[in-house]
């Protein structure tokens, strides 16, 4: 059986796998359109607006500084969509694994084992949160990583809920030989 993600053990079966909120991208996303609005209203407003814009020397300089722009809108774009799409989360039945990419060349993997979690919290917090249910996930652990962190999950309840089953099936003398490694 080929491996889901790297360093996945033959025996080891995946529970979940979350990504922060589909809100969370549409609201990055709407920033981005208001830079969208400006490219296209320079042609429908600006230029209309002001006779010296339609010179032949403006409107070369507008075609360069346009091009330019629309490059980096989708650059803009495209950061946004690699950022939300590799940035995620895997829950399975001995360990959680977070994949995060901070930024095009920053990508950090962090692991816990399920028998070191000491506490399990969720929390939603704004309007937004409650209206779409998603929130933040936090465990507090027993080893080198004090606090891990799930931003902006959808139904931080239940995935808090899923953690504590899953420690819950951990053999009692699993959880005290992990507490003992701390």
């Amino acid at each position: 059986m080929k491996p889901l993600f790297p360093g996945q053990q033959p025996n080891e079966k995946i529970c979940e796998i979350t990504r922060p909120h589909w809100i969370v991208l549409a609201g990055q996303i709407a920033v981005w359109l208001i830079f969208v609005a400006i490219f296209l209203g320079y042609d429908s407003y600006l230029v209309q607006e002001f006779a010296v814009l339609r010179t032949p020397q403006a409107i070369k300089i507008a075609g360069v500084v346009k091009s330019l722009y629309l490059m980096y809108l989708l650059a803009g774009l495209f950061s946004i969509w690699i950022l939300y799409y590799l940035s995620f989360q895997i829950i399975t039945d001995s360990r959680i694994v977070d994949m995060d990419q901070r930024s095009l060349l920053f990508h950090a993997m962090t692991e816990i084992n399920l028998a070191q979690i000491e506490d399990v919290t969720a929390e939603i917090k704004g309007l937004f949160g409650n209206l779409f249910n998603y929130g933040t996930v936090y465990v507090q652990t027993a080893g080198t990583t004090q606090k891990f962190e799930f931003e902006n999950v959808p139904d931080p309840n239940r995935i808090a809920k899923l953690l504590l089953d899953l420690y819950e099936r951990i053999p009692i003398a699993h959880r005290a030989a992990a507490r003992e490694d701390k």
